[in-house]
C-alpha cells in the first residue's frame, strides 16, 4: 500500500449496523484504522487533530458523546473508523449493552479491519476494557498502537510512571504519548499507521 499523506478526508456514515466494506476507485476494499477507549479519552480531538479538520469528529466535554460507529475516508487510501467510548457509567444499561455489542461485533466480523489504536489517558490506569481489547487483537494478530492521550498535562517523571504502569498491563509494542498541542504528535501518529499497515 501507498503510504497515505492524511492530506484530505471525509466524513462518509455514522451507524451502528453491518455495513459493506468500502472500496477505491479500482474496487479494492480500503484498510480500516479503528480508534477505540473509554469516555472522554480523548478520540474526537485526536482525530481531528489528525485529519486536520476541526470540526470533523464531534468534540465534548460530556463523556459519551459518540454513540455510534463514524466512518471517515482518508486520501481515499484508508477508514478511519471511531468507535462509540465504553465505560461511561452515566449511560443506560441498554445503551451501553448496544454500545458493547457494536464493538464487539465490528472486531469480530470486520474483514478490513487492519489495525486497531486503543487510546489511554495518561492520567488514568488502564481498565479491563482496555485489557480486553489488547488481548483480542493478540489472539486475531492485529496490530495494536497504544496511544496516550493528554500527556501534556502531566510533568516527564509522571508521565513515565504512569506509563510504565500502563504497559505492565498492556504488553503492548508500539506506544505514542500524544498531545494536540504538538503538531510533532500528528507527523509521529501518521509515520506509525503507515509502518503498521505496510507490515
Amino acid at each position: 500500500m501507498k503510504k497515505c499523506s492524511f492530506s484530505e478526508a471525509k466524513f462518509l456514515l455514522s451507524t451502528l449496523d453491518e455495513i459493506p466494506p468500502f472500496h477505491d476507485k479500482d474496487k479494492k476494499i480500503l484498510p480500516e484504522v479503528a480508534l477505540v477507549g473509554r469516555s472522554n479519552v480523548g478520540k474526537s480531538s485526536l482525530i481531528n487533530h489528525l485529519l486536520h479538520r476541526k470540526k470533523l469528529a464531534k468534540v465534548s466535554a460530556k463523556p459519551g458523546k459518540t454513540q455510534t460507529i463514524n466512518y471517515f475516508n482518508v486520501d481515499n487510501q484508508l477508514i478511519i473508523v471511531d468507535l462509540p467510548g465504553y465505560g461511561y457509567a452515566a449511560r443506560s444499561h441498554d445503551m451501553q449493552m448496544l454500545w458493547s455489542g457494536a464493538i464487539d461485533q465490528y472486531f469480530q466480523k470486520r474483514a478490513p479491519l487492519a489495525m486497531i489504536i486503543l487510546l489511554i489517558d495518561s492520567r488514568r490506569e488502564p481498565t479491563k476494557e482496555d485489557i480486553a481489547v489488547v488481548q483480542w487483537a493478540e489472539h486475531r494478530k492485529k496490530p495494536v498502537l497504544l496511544i496516550f492521550t493528554k500527556s501534556d498535562t502531566l510533568g516527564e517523571r509522571e508521565r513515565k510512571i504512569n506509563l510504565e504502569k500502563a504497559l505492565h498491563l498492556l504488553p503492548v509494542e508500539n506506544t505514542l504519548s500524544y498531545s494536540i498541542k504538538d503538531p510533532r504528535s500528528r507527523q509521529k501518529l501518521i509515520t506509525m499507521i503507515n509502518d503498521g499497515l505496510t507490515q
